[in-house]
């Protein structure tokens, strides 16, 4: 459900704001971002997910700006440089202390067998924004998106369906359908085409550090909603972030400022 909203969606911008067409010798390379951005990398989450714990997921998932740095580093030839490195470091122990702090498993035991879904899923997903960087250059963002959707939706369709058919909608509540929506506007459609229009700008490693931001925005929202309190390793831990973040930014732009002169 979440591949075919989407892909309806962008199926629709495209075909109203975008008139352009993917070149043949380049439709392998979306395939590929396909399936390692949309049917791996989503199948193996959720999957990990209902196997695991939230806070190994959470903790597994730091990982992924360090795995494309080094994809980054094999595939693209991109440079590893000291304020990449400093900043994903940092912004790893930032986010490692913010999530440990308010820690509970009891209720979600974890396992090996998830845990080991969780880390292909961030394998998977830092694959995807390397192998996205190039096609950025050449294409627009609603492009790559309409595509690697396009192949995602077969590509998930065999492991879906059957749950798909067997779903009883009248026995489902509103508020599920409306996050539901949600799950498919925001956190799929927004979330993909920002990190798309992110790469034609910054570098993968760039784009993924921001993951870093996701409990440290969740936090806030917590706080805010009075269902969690500030404490000072709340702030140490969220100005490690945004330090890493900043470290990381500093980096692509320095890199950006010097291929201009």
């Amino acid at each position: 459900m979440r591949v075919t909203g989407a892909l309806i969606i962008f199926f629709l911008l495209h075909s109203l704001f975008i008139k352009e067409k993917v070149e043949k010798q380049d439709q392998k390379k979306i395939f590929l971002a396909a399936l390692f951005g949309v049917a791996i990398n989503q199948l193996l989450f959720f999957k990990g997910l209902s196997l695991t714990s939230e806070i190994h997921s959470a903790l597994i998932m730091i990982t992924t700006p360090i795995i494309v740095l080094v994809m980054a580093w094999i595939i693209l030839k991109d440079k590893i440089t000291l304020f990449k490195a400093l900043g994903i470091i940092t912004g790893g122990i930032g986010v490692a202390m913010l999530i440990s702090s308010g820690a509970k498993d009891i209720t979600s035991p974890s396992s090996i067998t998830g845990d080991i879904c969780i880390m292909l899923n961030a394998t998977s997903y830092a694959i995807f924004l390397v192998i996205t960087k190039p096609l950025m250059q050449k294409y627009a963002p609603l492009t790559i998106a309409k595509w690697i959707f396009f192949y995602g939706f077969f590509l998930v369709i065999p492991f879906g369906i059957k749950d798909f058919v067997a779903i009883e909608w009248q026995t489902i509540p509103s508020i599920a359908l409306w996050s539901l929506a949600v799950v498919i506007l925001g956190a799929t459609v927004l979330a993909y085409l920002f990190n798309i229009l992110g790469l034609q700008y910054g570098n993968p490693a760039l784009v993924s550090v921001y993951i870093y931001l996701q409990p440290v925005i969740a936090t806030l929202i917590a706080v805010f909603m009075q269902s969690d309190t500030i404490s000072i390793n709340k702030i140490i831990s969220s100005l490690l972030v945004f330090m890493g973040v900043a470290l990381v930014s500093f980096s692509g732009n320095n890199k950006s400022l010097k291929a201009r002169v």
